[in-house]
């Protein structure tokens, strides 16, 4: 019982130390296949290495075949991006100024603003209106929607 109570309070010290952190962890989905319409098998948070296996070869060099640990399966090209040698998911920064809406699109409040060349945690992205895509974002502690062309993976292999 003390030992449940024990990894308890840790777990707590842990979480609460996160509250005043916005972890960045802008994933990315690896799929069975080359495409969106393969399903999910896994999901690796930008940082996380992999092995590129290979990128195009009939996928028009929208997607790359890779591994990660025990995942094998297919990102696409333009969440990989460089770190020295190694080859990893890319974290999201600002090209600019960007502002931090409530909702996704620009008749909601702005809530915040994120500088040009902040590391974001981005989250899934949805079409707006007039082609806009708006992406779901947090930083400084404030969670809400940026334009999805004011975002890119660092270092990317492949523009977005």
């Amino acid at each position: 019982m003390n030992k449940i109570l024990g990894l308890a309070a840790a777990a707590a010290v842990l979480l609460g130390g996160a509250a005043f952190a916005d972890p960045v962890t802008s994933p990315a989905n690896v799929r069975s296949g080359p495409s969106p319409k393969w399903r999910v098998i896994a999901t690796l948070p930008a940082g996380t290495d992999v092995t590129v296996i290979d990128c195009g070869a009939g996928w028009r060099r929208d997607w790359c075949e890779i591994q990660a640990g025990p995942v094998h399966g297919f990102v696409a090209a333009g969440v990989l991006g460089t770190q020295g040698n190694n080859v990893l998911i890319a974290p999201v920064v600002t090209n600019n100024d960007v502002a931090i809406y409530k909702g996704p699109g620009v008749n909601f409040k702005i809530i915040g603003s994120i500088p040009e060349n902040q590391t974001v945690n981005m989250g899934g992205c949805v079409a707006g209106n007039g082609g806009v895509t708006w992406c779901k974002v947090t930083f400084g502690g404030k969670t809400g929607y940026s334009i999805q062309s004011e975002l890119q993976r660092q270092n990317s292999l492949f523009p977005m």
